[in-house]
């Protein structure tokens, strides 16, 4: 049996990853069909000027601007497929700012009068689509840099040494905070990348360590005595090796990314302005603590996707460590 397989066997044997993947597979379907859980639209109808397929998808941002009198003139006659949430994030309603939970508004509306269902909904796509974001193009740098300064060593080990200790004494939110002072209008990629520059110093770190590491295993000084070059030794031999605890920084880094988006959405320096986000809705709470629902829903999300994460990373650090695994089997 492969390393990998082994590792695989293990993760799927485990009932902390088992967890950890219900949570955040829940999270994830409701980030990615959310138009089909809440929309100012059908998700099909069948018209007088013939069918109509996912609106909300292809003109949401009209479909947001009209009222609900507009929208059910719009939709009016024909046979239709409704989501359960007749609303969209951004959309105002008639019930109007601060309403209480009713059969249209499940949970009520914010303080701007939307549709707090919906918003905590497309939060998910928000929070999950920037910390993945972030993640990856994170891990990537760290990865790619961290190797080679291990296997290249020299100035290039000196260099990526001197440049994670600068990257680190960076706490992300004042990089996110420089950033959002110095662009005009706020982004979703500017926010990945201003997350990522701070991510990849600590995975760099990771790698480095287990390259130079393994570099002095035999089965490496095998490989070297035998011809291979340096690019082959490390792409065949030290990457998989030094992946793991790449990987394992990256899950819990999507708890830290997504916790570091709330708390910058907390302070109005998140998401693009028409982005639903958790840490909006927890800066409404901030500012009328007497509406509990504005703190707990979000509160509940945010702790479901931290826990998921934590529970996935920590299976998988058990799975790439078989004396862990080990010590912890009953004998």
């Amino acid at each position: 049996m492969t390393h990998a397989a082994a590792i695989l066997r293990r993760m799927l044997g485990s009932r902390r990853a088992a967890a950890g993947a219900a949570l955040l597979g829940v999270l994830a379907l409701i980030a990615i069909f959310a138009e089909l859980l809440a929309a100012p639209a059908p998700i099909v109808r069948f018209g007088p000027g013939g069918a109509e397929i996912l609106p909300a998808v292809t003109e949401p941002a009209t479909l947001e601007a009209l009222t609900e009198a507009e929208l059910a003139a719009r939709y009016e006659g024909g046979v239709a497929l409704w989501p359960p949430i007749r609303y969209g994030p951004e959309q105002r309603t008639d019930a109007g700012p601060n309403a209480s939970p009713s059969r249209a508004h499940p949970l009520g509306t914010d303080f701007e009068g939307r549709d707090l269902a919906a918003r905590l909904i497309y939060g998910a796509r928000t929070a999950l689509g920037l910390s993945l974001s972030a993640v990856f193009v994170g891990m990537f740098l760290g990865v790619v840099l961290g190797g080679l300064a291990g296997t290249l060593r020299g100035i290039w080990n000196d260099a990526l040494v001197r440049l994670v200790e600068t990257v680190d004494t960076f706490p992300a939110i004042l990089v996110v905070a420089i950033v959002r002072a110095i662009e005009r209008e706020p982004s979703a990629l500017s926010l990945v990348l201003a997350v990522a520059f701070v991510r990849w110093a600590e995975i760099a770190r990771l790698v480095r360590a287990e390259v130079l590491r393994a570099s002095s295993e035999e089965y490496v000084l095998a490989a070297r005595a035998l011809g291979s070059t340096r690019l082959r030794i490390f792409y065949r031999h030290i990457l998989p090796n030094a992946l793991g605890p790449a990987i394992v920084s990256s899950v819990l880094g999507v708890a830290s990314v997504v916790l570091l988006e709330a708390a910058i959405s907390f302070l109005a320096m998140g998401a693009p302005t028409r982005a639903a986000s958790w840490g909006e809705t927890l800066g409404q709470a901030a500012r009328h603590p007497s509406e509990l629902r504005l703190l707990v829903f979000p509160g509940l999300l945010l702790l479901a996707t931290v826990g998921g994460s934590y529970l996935i990373a920590d299976a998988f650090r058990d799975a790439i460590d078989a004396r862990t695994v080990r010590a912890r089997t009953p004998r």
